[in-house]
């Protein structure tokens, strides 16, 4: 549930016309960037790796997500509890979150059920361990998703990809290094 809701506030400011405005130095740290459309500055705390792709750390929540190159970073939630990136055609999108696990509201199993019962859709690979799973598949509308998300008894984190799944070969590969780079990291962020 809190992992829809923070879904549905990344796709409505999406929707509002955020756009992304990072920018790199010369060291391939992010810095700000003034967004013409609501005069605004904002940075995403991203390093630019020598073959382009970028890692971002969450501050509040100490993830760790590679974002493959030519993402943009969209305007960050104000309460810094995650990050979504798009690729330039608008058809991949990337997003990264934490949360603390309030009241048990994120607690595995339960989000593991609610993974698994969601409708629309058709889970083609699901896996859970000690701590974490997967969910990966197709929507009706024929788009493909990756899902990761671990928890503990005080906070939980995760990511989720999608992209149309008529490329998924050329995607994939995406997904494998982003599965294989990602650090949920626990409770080693600033909250």
């Amino acid at each position: 549930m809190i992992r829809r809701m923070r879904f549905l506030f990344f796709t409505l400011t999406t929707l509002m016309g955020f756009q992304s405005l990072h920018a790199a130095d010369d060291k391939g740290q992010s810095r700000p960037t003034a967004n013409a459309e609501t005069e605004e500055n904002w940075q995403v705390p991203v390093t630019l790796g020598k073959d382009g792709w970028m890692i971002y750390k969450n501050p509040r929540f100490g993830f760790v997500l590679p974002v493959p190159a030519g993402m943009k970073a969209l305007r960050p939630p104000d309460n810094g509890d995650g990050q979504r990136f798009e690729s330039a055609d608008g058809k991949v999108s990337l997003t990264g979150y934490g949360s603390h696990n309030v009241d048990n509201m994120g607690d595995l199993e339960t989000s593991w059920k609610e993974e698994l019962a969601m409708k629309g859709r058709t889970i083609t690979y699901k896996k859970k361990a000690d701590g974490w799973y997967v969910v990966s598949g197709v929507m009706e509308d024929g788009t493909g998703f990756y899902t990761r998300y671990a928890a503990d008894k005080k906070h939980c984190a995760g990511w989720t990809i999608t992209y149309p799944q008529t490329d998924e070969k050329r995607y994939a590969p995406w997904v494998e290094r982003i599965a294989k780079g990602y650090e949920a990291r626990l409770g080693k962020g600033q909250d």
